[in-house]
């Protein structure tokens, strides 16, 4: 029961981080509302956290763990900076 609480606890701080990454660059160009700087803060460590474990997993031959650690949150970040900077053009050419 306890594993299954750490699990659930680790499964719920990377769906979070995911969910961030995804909502980071509309915020920064002023589309969605800033959190408070300490959540911003506190999903950068835990940014942090995530690649240095997903780096040492994959040291340790744990594709799975890596991917979901690394391969996600990044790419995750990078469809949302892309679809950002194609929605600004977008709303630019409309103008």
């Amino acid at each position: 029961p306890s594993e299954l609480k750490v699990k659930v606890a680790m499964a719920g701080l990377l769906g979070g981080l995911w969910v961030v990454l995804l909502a980071l660059p509309p915020m920064l160009i002023g589309s969605l509302a800033q959190p408070p700087a300490v959540l911003l803060i506190f999903f950068a460590v835990l940014l942090a956290y995530s690649l240095y474990t997903g780096i040492r997993a994959l040291r340790r031959g744990w594709r799975s763990r890596f991917i979901l650690r690394v391969v996600v949150p990044l790419s995750l970040l990078m469809i949302s900076g892309v679809g950002t900077g194609v929605w600004r053009l977008l709303l630019r050419r409309n103008e």
